[in-house]
This record gives structure tokens, sequence and C-alpha cells, in this order.
């Protein structure tokens, strides 16, 4: 990368690394930070998710880090809204993976919502670097994750599932 990290940007990484949240102003190296961190736990045998708020992030760090990642022979690669579900599946097998909080949400709801394993594209989730964490974890987070849409079988009349609800006993069933 050509950067020889400050001291500051090695403490901060270790401060992650050991699970403390980490505050930087712009401009001082937190995908420095990020990506060393993220590389310092997937050395370790964890899988990470570094998670930012817009595709262009995402995609900008996953490519602006690969030379770091790929000298520890740690595989990287980016996610974002228009990643077909191969694509995701494929991101999601990286040791790390830089995606926009959003897309890995609705990864999350629309595996929940498979009915073959083999569909799912997530795999398990173990760390997470959230980059700018007060866009993420509250203006993001005021916008809720709904998937919506019909199926073929979608029910019109709920007079039967209301009737069978109906009949259940709270301590019993």
């Amino acid at each position: 990368l050509g950067y020889g990290p400050y001291e500051e940007q090695l403490l901060a990484s270790a401060a992650l690394f050991a699970g403390y949240a980490v505050e930087m102003d712009t401009g001082e190296g937190k995908t420095l930070v990020g990506a060393m961190t993220a590389a310092c736990h997937a050395l370790s045998g964890r899988r990470v998710h570094v998670l930012s708020v817009n595709d262009y992030l995402a995609r900008r760090d996953a490519e602006w880090m690969t030379p770091l990642f790929d000298a520890f022979g740690v595989s990287v690669a980016w996610l974002g809204q228009a990643s077909t579900a191969a694509e995701r599946r494929q991101a999601y097998r990286a040791r790390v993976v830089y995606a926009p909080v959003s897309e890995v949400g609705y990864d999350v709801l629309r595996d929940r919502q498979v009915t073959n394993v083999y569909e799912r594209v997530t795999q398990a989730f173990d760390v997470a670097i959230v980059d700018e964490a007060d866009a993420v974890m509250i203006d993001e987070a005021m916008t809720p994750l709904v998937l919506a849409g019909t199926g073929p079988d979608d029910a019109e009349d709920f007079t039967a599932a209301t009737e069978l609800v109906g009949r259940l006993e709270p301590t019993q069933h």
C-alpha cells in the first residue's frame, strides 16, 4: 500500500482487535486500521464483515486494502446493491467481506425465507467491524429493513388461521 502505520493507528487496531470501540477523525486512517484489524481476525481463523454505509465505500475500501490482505493470504471481497445472489454467495465465502450494513441485513432476511439451504447466500457471522459507526448504527438504524412481495401461495383469507389460533391454550400450546 505504500503506508507505514503510525503508532496511533497500531494502537487503534490493537484496541479494535481486543473488542473496544475506537473513535477516529476523518483522515486519521480508519480504513487502514479497520483493514489491519480485519486481517488479524482473519488470520486467527475468524470470518470478518466490514460494514459501511454504502456500496461506494464497501467497494473502494475492499479494493484499496486488497494488497494488504493479499500479503497475508487472506481472501477479501465486497458486495453491493447490484450484486447477484451468486456474487453475494461468492463474496460471503471470503474471509473478509466489505458490505453496506443494509445489504447484509437484507441478505440475512432473505436467507431466512428460503426453503432450500443451498439457496442461502450468507455464511456464519463472526466479527463485525463497523466503519462510521454513528452513520451505520444510528442513521441507518432509523430505516427498518423490510422485505415485501407476494408469492403464489399467499393467503388472502385468514379465517382458518384465525380460528386455529383462537383454539390454542396459552400454557399448553
